[in-house]
């Protein structure tokens, strides 16, 4: 790749880094059940964090009227709290920081004439996804804050699919410029008969980061720990009326956690097809590394879910799967991104 890169291509990494991290730091947020220790949503105030032992102690009798408290958490002690107080405050400030490093720069961009015309519509799709994800967020929050003790996961769902729409709008847009203006070999880019099957599997891996926001948000990785049998069972067991209820998709925990270990299956088919055809093909062969990559990285994903099924879901494991399924998403559509500029 050319080492010429303007200040533009290195805001939009920059971006990508920042929203990459809130997403490991969001998935931190969730593994230690901190997200529902700020009560209130306050935009502008709410950055201040409680210093003094009255603050605390205010934020802490906020925490002590919702269910979450009464029913899970009532022999928390305030040291506890703050434990838990930090990462939901750090969760929403670097979302704050997201929003200055998105608009701050932006607008010594536009001064300066730094973006090219035919990105103006992307960039402007990114802010305004970023402002949607703010309101998305407390939408999340608000969901645990009564008749329950965690949030909804068809909202935590909806949390973290935006997350992966602004990462791949704005690693899209950055991809896009460094090819238009010949900054990525375009001898690396993939043949265009490759490409419906590489949309597929974008798609599915989409479906299946998405999906597990449903495992995580109904705690349905903890129901068995063998693989790939199911306590001894092919399938786990479920009533004929289950498995024809479309709800239980969403709400029953073992039909959730068969649906994310079944596609998983049907991605790596899907990629072993992908292999064939593209190893098999001796004339075109530069993209070879990018192929490679892509393997192994998604068949750590894979250890990485049977491990974390034996090891009932340790939270380092757990954050790693979390982070690695950045990297397939991004490596997915990367080539998906090279296959559809490709000239061949």
């Amino acid at each position: 790749m050319n080492v010429k890169i303007n200040i533009f291509s290195i805001w939009l990494l920059s971006l990508i880094i920042l929203v990459c991290s809130i997403i490991l730091i969001g998935g931190y947020t969730r593994i230690t059940d901190s997200g529902l220790s700020i009560t209130e949503w306050l935009p502008i105030s709410g950055i201040l964090y409680p210093l003094s032992n009255s603050a605390w102690q205010l934020e802490f009798d906020k925490y002590k009227l919702i269910d979450e408290f009464v029913l899970v958490n009532s022999s928390m002690t305030l040291q506890e709290f703050k434990v838990i107080y930090f990462w939901e405050w750090f969760h929403r400030a670097f979302a704050r920081l997201i929003g200055a490093a998105y608009l701050v720069p932006l607008f010594f961009l536009i001064l300066y004439r730094q973006i090219e015309t035919r990105f103006y519509i992307n960039i402007l799709l990114i802010g305004f996804l970023l402002f949607i994800q703010a309101f998305i967020g407390w939408y999340m929050v608000k969901s645990g804050l009564s008749d329950r003790v965690d949030v909804s996961q068809y909202r935590l769902a909806l949390h973290l699919t935006m997350a992966f729409i602004i990462l791949g709008l704005t690693f899209y847009t950055l991809v896009s410029y460094l090819f238009e203006n010949n900054l990525i070999n375009k001898k690396s880019v993939f043949i265009k008969k490759y490409r419906n099957l590489l949309i597929i599997l974008f798609l599915f891996i989409c479906f299946q980061i998405a999906y597990g926001a449903f495992v995580s948000g109904t705690h349905s990785g903890l129901i068995y720990n063998t693989w790939p049998l199911y306590n001894g069972n092919i399938i786990p067991f479920m009533e004929v009326s289950q498995i024809m209820s479309v709800i239980n998709f969403f709400e029953n925990r073992d039909y959730i956690i068969f649906i994310h270990r079944t596609f998983a299956l049907i991605i790596l088919l899907l990629l072993c097809y992908l292999n064939y055809l593209i190893f098999i093909n001796k004339k075109f062969n530069s993209y070879y590394s990018i192929i490679i990559l892509f393997n192994i990285t998604f068949i750590f994903q894979i250890v990485l879910g049977v491990s974390m099924t034996y090891l009932n879901i340790p939270w380092y494991l757990a954050l790693l799967h979390q982070g690695n399924s950045i990297l397939v998403f991004l490596l997915s559509l990367f080539m998906c991104i090279l296959c559809l500029k490709s000239p061949q």
